[in-house]
Parts: structure tokens; C-alpha cells; sequence
């Protein structure tokens, strides 16, 4: 199983990576009534609607046996937006009465959210003259009380929410006779004063698609201490905004390593990780703070710590099997080469999976020390020229842990 170590610097980079924050909804339509008038509002039904005072400037419709009182504004091509208003009812009487605000509204058609006697709240579908109830709720309704009505118009699915002094109610419906249409305020056999009525556009919807994973990373370069790599990009349905860079020495570890904007070749740090293999792999990040998968690793050998001199193309010949001396240290007969060798490296596989180097020693040396590990212990000796040309000796599988395991 793949671990990923990202160690304490990294969970901090990580958790205060900058994240865009979902857009807010815009203001489409604002009206509080205090300038006195009623222009840009379309008055049908007849009702009987004027400004009135009550604390602030009101809109009222006081003619409680007007049959589907309307007053209308807007852009019949709105689509989704949440309309709200604060109304109260100052006449509910009977059954058929109601008040409330209308979403998608063309001529006396709509979704309705009103408020009717017996402490119903009602979602309805208002076509050709037919009511088709989508969603009901139970909420203490009185007159001469403020209640807070929002109702919003997403594609298919409506969602609305009533506040009143004694609690609130949220209905939810699906239909999707009616994609647009402008906002009303309505009463049927009622009578209601509106205030503070606004439109809202929709924020857009969140973005929850990753990015695809990026390509394996391309190996440029590699010093002693760093290796400079580039990869494919990824793909986003709304665009690719960074990239994390992963690093590890073991099949299991990816340590986070860096954060870039784009692909862009870039020099990583090496030193100090023991594993015999290095590797590489990337995740992408969108702006909504999503991050693809893993993509595939690029592999290549802990490198000689000496630089690199290059012309040479003929590798040294095998070291010699590694022999026990029984105190800890092994030793291997020296590999030769037309230009010297340069580094051998002690490679020494152990708890099943761990491969790592557990020595870098000059040409001229052929000893080292083998760190105790548990069963199996498999050594082996790599031997570099100054190009780097490698060959790998014979590996010897030690029966017994090393001394003073």
C-alpha cells in the first residue's frame, strides 16, 4: 500500500493553501419601498395596492376580497435566483385565502410560496389557471406578524424557507414546467403589506471535479544532491492551478516535496534519503482546492556523490560478491574501469521491504559497515565510474543478522 508521508511543514502548507472561495450571489433587484412610489411594478387582479407606513414604507394590498391580487417586476428571461420579502398578513380569512411571493412569474402563472389559515405554509404550481400543490409545511401563521419568505429557483428544484415569530418551515419540490420568469407578491382572498424585497442571482455551483492525473514526470537532470524533472499536465474542467510534488527512497513513501504553479521543469532536492531507487510522482490542484490522484512515478538510482563527468559510455566491471567478516562489515573484491572507479554503493535489502544504501565509499576502498537488520539481510555492491556508468555485483544473503542485532 502507497503511504503518504507529508511530514508537519507539509500538513501546514497543505491546510493553508490558497483556496478560492466559492462566489457570492449578486443582487439582481432591490426594493424597500422608501422612495414612495410603485414604478417598475405591474399591478393586476384587482387588488388595491398602495405604499403604506408601518415603522418604514411598505407596499400593501388592502382589498382583503381581491380574488389573485399581483404585483409584478423583474425579467421574464430570469431563470435561478432566490426571491425574498418580509410580509404580513393583515387579513386570512377562509380556507382559500392566502398570501406569499412568487418565483418564475408570467402573467398568473408561477411557483407560489404563500401562507394560508390553519398554520399552512404552501409550495404550489400556478399554470393556466390551475394550483398544483408541490410541497406543504406546518407553521403558526397570524395576522399583523412579520414573516420572512425566501423561495429559490434552481433548473428543476425549488427551495423555500418561511421565518416567522414563532419558528421557521423549509419546503422543497422538483418540477420543471417553468424555467423563467420574473418575481410577484400575491394574495388571493387576502390582504398583506411587503417590504424589502430583493432577487438574488445563484452562486455558481461548486466545482467537485478533480483534475486528471498528470503525466510521469520527465528526469532532465541529476547532481548529488538534486534532480530537475518536468511532467505532462493535467487536465480541468475549469483549469489546472498547481501542482504538488511528491518525493520518496521506498516503493511506500511519498513525501511531499513542493508546490508549483505549473509544470515548468524545476530543481528538487535529493540528500540525505537512504533509498537505493529514488522516485517522483505529482498530483494537480484545481482553484476549488481539488487534487487529482497520484500520477506514475519516475524511478531512478541514488546517485554517486561525486559530480557527474560525462563522455565516458563503458560501465566498470562487476565488484565481487560481498563476504561477512563477522564483526559487522562486509568486503568485496574491486570492480576495474578504463577511466577508475570512482564510488561503490553498499546496497543492503532488509524487513522484507526496505532497500536502501548503507554506504558510499571511495574507489579505493572495499569495506563497509552493514547497519543491523532483521531477516532477510541481502547485500550487494554497485560500483560507479566518473560518468556514472554502474554495475552491480552479485548479492550474498546474509543467514544471520549482523552482530550486535
Amino acid at each position: 500500500m502507497r503511504r503518504v508521508w507529508t511530514g508537519l511543514a507539509a500538513a501546514v502548507l497543505l491546510i493553508g493553501m490558497a483556496v478560492p472561495g466559492s462566489a457570492s450571489a449578486a443582487v439582481l433587484f432591490a426594493q424597500d419601498f422608501e422612495t414612495g412610489a410603485t414604478t417598475g411594478w405591474q399591478l393586476t387582479g384587482g387588488g388595491q395596492w398602495g405604499i403604506s407606513t408601518d415603522g418604514t414604507r411598505v407596499l400593501r394590498q388592502s382589498r382583503a376580497g381581491a380574488t389573485a391580487a399581483r404585483a409584478a417586476a423583474g425579467d421574464a428571461a430570469w431563470s435561478g435566483y432566490t426571491l425574498s420579502a418580509r410580509m404580513k398578513p393583515t387579513s386570512l380569512s377562509g380556507p382559500s385565502s392566502a398570501a406569499g411571493i412568487v418565483a418564475r412569474a408570467s402573467g398568473g402563472d408561477g411557483y407560489a410560496l404563500v401562507l394560508r389559515p390553519g398554520d399552512r405554509l404552501e409550495l404550489a404550481r400556478l399554470s393556466a389557471g390551475q394550483r398544483t400543490v408541490l410541497a406543504t409545511a406546518t407553521l403558526s401563521v397570524r395576522t399583523a406578524r412579520w414573516y420572512d419568505l425566501s423561495l429559490r429557483a434552481d433548473g428543476a428544484q425549488l427551495n423555500a424557507t418561511v421565518t416567522g415569530p414563532a419558528g421557521s418551515a423549509t419546503l422543497t419540490a422538483t418540477d420543471t414546467t417553468f424555467a423563467a420568469g420574473a418575481i410577484a407578491l400575491t394574495t388571493e382572498r387576502a390582504a398583506a403589506s411587503f417590504d424589502d424585497v430583493t432577487v438574488d442571482t445563484l452562486p455558481p455551483p461548486r466545482d467537485t471535479r478533480p483534475p486528471s492525473a498528470p503525466g510521469r514526470p520527465e528526469l532532465l537532470d541529476v547532481t548529488p544532491t538534486t534532480a530537475t524533472i518536468t511532467w505532462p499536465a493535467a487536465t480541468d474542467d475549469v483549469g489546472v492551478t498547481g501542482y504538488l510534488v511528491y518525493f520518496g527512497g521506498q516503493f511506500y513513501e511519498d513525501y511531499f516535496l513542493r508546490q508549483v504553479t505549473t509544470n515548468a521543469p524545476v530543481a528538487l532536492p535529493i540528500a540525505g534519503n537512504t533509498g537505493a531507487t529514488y522516485h517522483f510522482s505529482v498530483r494537480a490542484l484545481d482553484a476549488a482546492g481539488n487534487m487529482s490522484g497520484f500520477g506514475s512515478r519516475v524511478n531512478f538510482p541514488n546517485p554517486p556523490s561525486v559530480p557527474r563527468v560525462p563522455g565516458d559510455t563503458t560501465p566498470p566491471t562487476a565488484p565481487g560478491a560481498p563476504v561477512s567478516s563477522g564483526s559487522g562489515t562486509i568486503s568485496w573484491a574491486p570492480a576495474t574501469d578504463d577511466t577508475g572507479v570512482v564510488e561503490y554503493h553498499v546496497v543492503h535489502a532488509f524487513n522484507i521491504d526496505e532497500v536502501r544504501v548503507r554506504a558510499k565509499v571511495p574507489g579505493g576502498v572495499t569495506t563497509a559497515a552493514v547497519s543491523p537488520g532483521s531477516l532477510p539481510n541481502t547485500v550487494w555492491v554497485i560500483a560507479y565510474d566518473a560518468a556514472w556508468n554502474a554495475t552491480r555485483g552479485p548479492s550474498v544473503t546474509l543467514t544471520t543478522p549482523p552482530p550486535g542485532r
